[in-house]
């Protein structure tokens, strides 16, 4: 992943907009106002986003009345502020036990999940569409002329140790079992192994097709693992 792309994914799950105090929902618009400043000012390379480039170069070229073209001075600032992130990171992990989680291969891990849950259900010609950004209890919708299924995805890097759903999943995992679904994705980032657990009601268990299932541990929302 090169830094243009983790840019758009910090702006897209970590950074908050002044704004509307919210993540972007893309930061595709930002990606190209900073390659809009590399080819304006012609500068080699990655440009902006080398880690050698001097930012505050950059914003005096910026503040230039004839460099105003189109003002890309909020796209600017996001990056200053990503790039103190990192810097801020980077230091944080060179203190003895300070556990810092990684975010972006959290992501990574995520969309591996959702891409092989689509493929799968698209293989079996259901219409998949996403429900992720819907905050309806669940992530996908797999449809054909009998039924329309119901699935969370949930994406690990090793194998199934547990899950844990949130109060809103664990709440449509109870009053729509009949059609929702739990895709876990296995290996996600290296081989992934897609296991689809639906509820046994009379067990008060997740099953899977070799009969493996996914105990309960009620919380606010649930911890589940594989026995």
């Amino acid at each position: 992943m090169n830094t243009a792309e983790k840019f758009k994914m910090w702006l897209e799950t970590i950074y908050i907009s002044e704004k509307t105090q919210k993540n972007l929902k893309t930061g595709t618009q930002y990606v190209t106002g900073l390659n809009a400043l590399n080819k304006l000012f012609n500068l080699p390379g990655e440009g902006i986003y080398d880690i050698n480039t001097n930012l505050n170069h950059i914003r005096n070229l910026i503040n230039k009345p004839e460099n105003f073209q189109k003002d890309y001075s909020s796209h600017f600032n996001a990056f200053v502020k990503f790039r103190e992130y990192y810097i801020d990171r980077e230091n944080n992990n060179e203190k003895p036990l300070k556990r810092q989680i990684d975010v972006f291969k959290k992501q990574q891990t995520e969309i591996s999940a959702i891409e092989s849950t689509i493929k799968y259900f698209e293989s079996l010609d259901y219409i998949v569409m996403s429900k992720e950004k819907d905050n309806v209890g669940w992530d996908l919708e797999a449809t054909n002329i009998y039924e329309t299924l119901l699935l969370e995805v949930k994406g690990l890097s090793g194998n199934i140790s547990s899950i844990e759903l949130t109060p809103n999943e664990y709440k449509n995992s109870k009053e729509r079992s009949t059609y929702y679904k739990l895709c876990i994705v296995t290996n996600a980032l290296t081989k992934p192994k897609l296991e689809i657990f639906s509820f046994n009601s009379e067990k008060n268990i997740w099953t899977n097709a070799l009969n493996e299932s996914l105990q309960i541990e009620e919380r606010t929302g649930a911890r589940m693992w594989k026995e």
